[in-house]
């Protein structure tokens, strides 16, 4: 039950930072809290609150998961890396699904964490820039845009709201689509080259 709670504590406080920087930025506009629903729902009070929240969560998730993980040693990261090879799916192997990639260097029977490392690095390093450059995007660019424009005029929002609207159609677009699509372009592949193997194999 202690480790349960642990576990989501992260969540829990956030909501608590989440409420309590909204309540104390709204506490400071004329009227206070008195005019609860117009105070809290100003610009800042919105940004606080959300900042407060993120980076409580963030910070206190992460923490709890570097205290609470037994992994400690090299050995340690092999043995939760042989749990993942464990369970691998035989009829889709990930050696078929990234046979392309697993053939670029030199691959011993055994795939290591550190042989997965090298191989994915670039892709580690694509997948940590975006990362970020959302998290700017989120956090410090869209939230500084809206302030600049103080009180938005019915235009203004309709603009904003619209940008909004087709940025989550796009978004959407791209995680209902590309993943069958790619898996698709996958067994295409697949047929095509079993085609292949077979007319050499007849061949011979």
């Amino acid at each position: 039950m202690a480790l349960y709670c642990i576990l989501h504590l992260g969540g829990v406080l956030g909501f608590v930072a989440t409420i309590a920087g909204m309540l104390i930025t709204g506490s400071t506009y004329e009227g206070g809290l008195n005019d609860f629903f117009i105070n809290t729902s100003q610009s800042y009070s919105l940004l606080v609150a959300m900042l407060c929240g993120i980076i409580v969560s963030g910070s206190v998730s992460c923490s709890v998961s570097l205290c609470t993980h037994n992994i400690k040693t090299t050995q340690d990261v092999e043995d939760e890396w042989a749990k993942t090879i464990s369970i691998d799916n035989p009829i889709n192997s990930f050696r078929l699904i990234y046979e392309v990639e697993l053939s670029i260097g030199k691959v011993d029977t055994v795939i290591t964490v550190k042989t997965m490392e090298i191989i994915f690095k670039r892709a580690k390093i694509y997948a940590v820039v975006g990362c970020l450059g959302s998290i700017v995007v989120f956090l410090v660019i869209l939230p500084a845009v809206a302030l600049s424009y103080g009180v938005l005029d019915f235009e203004t929002f309709s603009t904003w709201f619209r940008f909004f609207q087709i940025y989550c159609f796009v978004c959407t677009v791209i995680v209902i689509v590309f993943p069958p699509v790619e898996e698709g372009i996958q067994i295409i592949r697949r047929i095509r080259k079993n085609k292949a193997m077979s007319q050499s194999s007849k061949g011979l």
